[in-house]
C-alpha cells in the first residue's frame, strides 16, 4: 500500500487574507482619513438627522436670528426690537423663576413632529419598574347647577365675553379657569348610589382619558336600563402625590431628560392638531400608548443662564423648561397638578464620564466591528459611571417641605455614552477654565464631540446610541412628614432656637474694622452679571429641616437608584460598569 505524500500548502498570511476579503486592494485595510456618511441613507435616518440638528443649533441659531434683527435698521427696532425688551424687562422677566411657566408652554410645540425624529435618531426608550400612581383623576361631573333663578347675584364660570374666547384662542386657558372639558348632551348611566362616572387610565389604553373617547365610552352605555341624556363636563380633581424626578447621570446635554419631559414623543399624551391638514407636522398619539397617565406636566429644570438670550427663553418656554430654583419648583408643585425634573447632577457631573457603556453606534453605514474604524477600548481598565449626589440633597428638602411629593430615581443608560469627552487634568489651562465658568456662570463647558452631519471622524452632533431611561420605585413623602417629626422631636425646635441665639451675638460682635476690605461675590442671576453683594450664599430654603430626616429620604433615594442600576445594567451594555457616586 502506497501512503499519500504529504502536500506542503503555503498558509496564507493576515495581510493577504485582509487583501483577499477586501478585493485584494493593500488600501482597504489602511486607516481612512475621513468617514463620509453614505449617500443611500434611508430618508428615515436622515430625518431623524435633522431633529437632532435642531436641537443641537438652536442656541446659535436664535442668537444669529437675533443678531440678523438689530442690523436690519430702525423700522425692525422700531417694532419689534424695542416691543420685545419692553415686554421682557417689563412683564415677562421672572417667568422662568416665578412659577408662571404653566402660563407659556404650548402643546402644539411639544408635539411636533420634528420631536418623533429628534427621539427616534438614538433612540430613546422609557422602561419603568412600577406604574406611578395618578397624581389626578378626571371626573364627569353633571351641570344641575346650570340655569338656577337663584344665583343671578354670582358671575357663571361658564361666562364667555368675547376677549376671553381670544384668550383661550391664544392658549391661556388656565387664566380662565379652563382646566374642564365640557361635554354637552352625553349618555350616562345612572345609579342611585353613584351620580359621578369616574375615568381611569392605565398604560394599557392611551385614549381612554381623552373627551372623545370619555365620550363614546358614555354613549356606548346609553343602551343600559337607566341611562339618560346628560349635559356636564369632565372635572380633573387631585386624587395623588405630585413628583419630583431625579435624572441620572447628566451627560453633555441631557438629551434623554429632553426627549421624555420636554416632548410628547415618549409620553404620548393625547393631543389634537389645531386643523386636521396640519396633522401630518405633529406627532400623532393614537400609534402608542401612555407612558405616564394621570400625571400633569412634567417641567423639566435648567439654569436660569439659558434665559436671557432673546427669543431662546421663549422657546424653552415654550416647551416647559424652567429654572431650577428652590422657589420656582415650589410655586410649580404648589400650582395645580404639575411635577419637575431635576438633572441632579448638574454643570460638575457633566465633565466626569466619558464612553462608559458597550455601544458604539456612530452612525448609519460605520462598521464597528472594524478594528481600522473603532479604537479599541482598553479592556484591563475598570469602567465606572461617575455621580455627584452625596451633596445633592437640595430637592429632597423641597419634597419634605411641600408634602405629598413623590422622589422618583432615574438613570438613562446611554446618556454617557453619546459624546467623547476630552477631560483636562488638573492643574492645566482647559481644567482652570472649565471651574472658572461653574463657579461664575453656574454652568461649564465640556470639551466634547462626536460626528458631524456628513462625516462620521468629527463634529458636534451626538452618536446614535441608545438611550434607555429606567425608571425607580417612587419614595413617597407624605403631607405634613415634617410636623409629625417635630411633634415627636420637641428638642428640634429649642435646637433651632438656640442656634438663631447665636448666629445674632455673632452678628453683634463682628466688628466694622474690615469694612472697607469686602469680599465682592457676583449674584446667581446672569442678569445681575455686573452687581456686587458683599452677603455671602445662603440655603435658599428658609424651612429647617432636621438633618436625621432629610438624611433618612435621601439614603432611600440613594439606595432606589442603586438597585434600578444594577437590575437593569447588564440590559443595556453596563454589564461590567460601576457605578461610583464621588461625591
Amino acid at each position: 500500500m502506497v501512503e499519500p505524500v504529504p502536500i506542503a500548502v503555503p498558509v496564507p498570511t493576515p495581510d493577504q487574507t485582509i487583501r483577499h476579503r477586501k478585493g485584494g486592494s493593500e488600501e482597504s485595510t489602511q486607516r481612512h482619513f475621513v468617514h463620509i456618511a453614505p449617500l443611500n441613507t434611508p430618508l428615515r435616518q436622515r430625518l431623524q438627522t435633522i431633529g437632532v440638528i435642531w436641537h443641537t443649533v438652536c442656541i446659535p441659531f436664535f442668537i444669529c436670528l437675533f443678531l440678523f434683527a438689530v442690523s436690519l435698521g430702525w423700522v425692525v427696532w422700531g417694532t419689534i426690537i424695542l416691543p420685545y425688551f419692553i415686554w421682557w424687562y417689563g412683564f415677562d422677566l421672572h417667568t422662568p423663576t416665578n412659577g408662571k411657566v404653566v402660563y407659556r408652554v404650548r402643546d402644539w410645540m411639544t408635539n411636533l413632529v420634528l420631536w418623533d425624529w429628534f427621539v427616534n435618531y438614538f433612540p430613546i426608550r422609557l422602561h419603568k419598574s412600577v406604574d406611578l400612581e395618578p397624581t389626578f383623576t378626571e371626573v364627569f361631573v353633571e351641570d344641575d347647577y346650570l340655569g338656577s333663578d337663584d344665583e343671578e347675584d354670582l358671575i357663571s364660570e361658564e361666562s364667555r365675553t368675547f376677549v376671553d374666547i381670544v384668550f383661550k384662542r391664544l392658549g391661556l386657558r388656565k387664566r380662565l379657569n379652563d382646566s374642564t372639558t365640557s361635554l354637552n348632551s352625553v349618555s350616562v348611566h345612572h345609579s342611585p348610589h353613584h351620580s359621578n362616572s369616574t375615568l381611569t387610565s392605565n398604560d394599557k389604553s392611551s385614549s381612554v382619558s381623552s373627551t372623545s373617547s370619555y365620550s363614546s365610552s358614555l354613549s356606548s352605555s346609553s343602551s343600559s336600563s337607566g341611562s339618560e341624556k346628560r349635559s356636564g363636563k369632565v372635572k380633573r380633581i387631585s386624587t395623588g402625590p405630585r413628583y419630583i424626578f431625579g435624572y441620572h447621570p447628566h451627560g453633555v446635554i441631557s438629551m434623554g431628560c429632553m426627549g421624555l419631559f420636554a416632548t410628547n414623543a415618549i409620553r404620548n399624551e393625547p393631543y389634537h392638531p389645531p386643523l386636521r391638514f396640519l396633522k401630518s407636522l405633529f406627532h400623532d398619539t393614537s400609534k402608542g400608548i401612555r407612558q405616564l397617565p394621570g400625571i400633569g406636566h412634567v417641567f423639566p429644570l435648567t439654569i436660569t443662564t439659558q434665559f436671557t438670550i432673546p427669543f431662546y427663553r421663549d422657546y424653552l418656554l415654550s416647551l416647559g423648561l424652567t429654572s431650577a430654583s428652590a422657589k420656582n419648583i415650589k410655586s410649580l408643585i404648589n400650582n395645580g397638578d404639575n411635577s419637575v425634573c431635576i438633572v441632579v447632577g448638574g454643570a460638575q457631573e457633566s465633565l466626569l464620564n466619558n464612553m462608559v457603556g458597550e455601544h458604539n453606534n456612530v452612525g448609519i453605514g460605520f462598521n464597528d466591528s472594524n478594528p481600522n474604524q473603532v479604537d479599541n477600548k482598553d479592556t484591563k481598565k475598570k469602567r465606572e459611571i461617575k455621580l455627584v449626589l452625596h451633596k445633592r440633597k437640595g430637592f429632597v428638602k423641597l419634597a419634605i417641605e411641600t408634602g405629598n411629593v413623590s422622589l422618583v430615581p432615574t438613570f438613562a443608560f446611554g446618556e454617557a455614552d453619546l459624546y467623547k469627552l476630552t477631560i483636562p487634568e488638573k492643574g492645566s489651562f482647559g481644567y482652570a477654565f472649565q471651574q472658572w465658568l461653574k463657579t461664575y456662570f453656574k454652568f461649564t463647558i465640556p470639551f466634547f464631540s462626536a460626528r458631524g452631519v456628513f462625516i462620521y471622524d468629527f463634529g458636534f452632533l451626538p452618536y446614535r446610541n441608545p438611550i434607555n431611561v429606567c425608571m425607580g420605585r417612587p419614595i413617597h413623602i407624605p403631607t405634613g412628614t415634617l410636623e409629625k417629626y417635630k411633634l415627636e422631636h420637641p428638642e428640634f425646635d429649642e435646637q433651632q432656637k438656640q442656634k438663631e441665639k447665636e448666629k445674632e451675638k455673632q452678628k453683634q460682635h463682628e466688628t466694622h474694622d474690615s469694612a472697607g476690605v469686602k469680599k465682592l461675590l457676583r449674584k446667581d442671576s446672569f442678569t445681575n452679571l455686573f452687581k456686587y453683594s458683599d452677603k455671602p450664599r445662603h440655603s435658599t430654603i428658609k424651612t429647617k429641616i432636621p438633618q436625621e430626616l432629610l438624611d433618612f429620604y435621601h439614603k432611600l433615594y440613594v439606595d432606589e437608584l442603586k438597585r434600578v442600576f444594577e437590575e437593569n445594567k447588564h440590559k443595556y451594555g453596563y454589564g461590567d460598569v460601576q457605578l461610583n457616586i464621588i461625591e
